[in-house]
């Protein structure tokens, strides 16, 4: 049996989620070599050949406290890229719609939208931008701006999981 390591990223965590229950959670679909939890989404490491892919396929989509879960395969970004998290996003926004949005400010290369739940109509979503001025340039354009009918705040991240920096006071 290999020894695969694949790091798995889990969205639309209920806000109050603990180590623990993520833990829990993942512990059937095989061994968990590491475990960062962050707000409202964490970073599961399984350990074991097709222990990611039974998580996924098990637990994609799957309701977990009243919020659909998001679990997909995490996927390495280029070094210099910048990631910009999105927030107080409508339910009607899609990833396409924040891909156009963004594109005008330089190359996306990836939107990671999480799913809003229809009765609270809020989401959230990262934005993965090729160069940092770009995004920046972004975020200055585009902070507390009106965006599908609801005023988006726009902090900029580092790619570094576990690290996030507010760039801008919103509201």
């Amino acid at each position: 049996m290999s020894c695969e390591n694949v790091k798995l990223f889990v969205g639309n965590l209920p806000i109050d989620a603990t180590q623990d229950e993520i833990n829990k959670l993942f512990s059937p679909y095989g061994e968990i070599n590491t475990c960062s939890l962050l707000r409202q989404y964490a970073f599961v490491t399984l350990k074991g050949e097709g222990a990611a892919d039974r998580a996924i396929r098990h637990l994609d989509g799957k309701e977990y406290r009243g919020r659909p879960l998001v679990v997909e395969e995490s996927r390495a970004r280029p070094p210099n890229s910048t990631k910009i998290f999105v927030g107080n996003l409508s339910a009607t926004c899609s990833a396409d719609d924040l891909h156009g949005l963004f594109s005008t400010f330089g190359r996306v290369l990836d939107c990671d939208k999480v799913k809003a739940r229809l009765c609270s109509n809020v989401g959230y979503a990262f934005v993965h931008m090729e160069r940092k001025e770009e995004a920046q340039a972004a975020i200055d354009a585009l902070n507390g701006t009106m965006f599908k009918g609801l005023n988006y705040n726009w902090l900029k991240s580092n790619h570094s999981e576990g690290c996030v920096s507010c760039a801008l006071n919103v509201r």
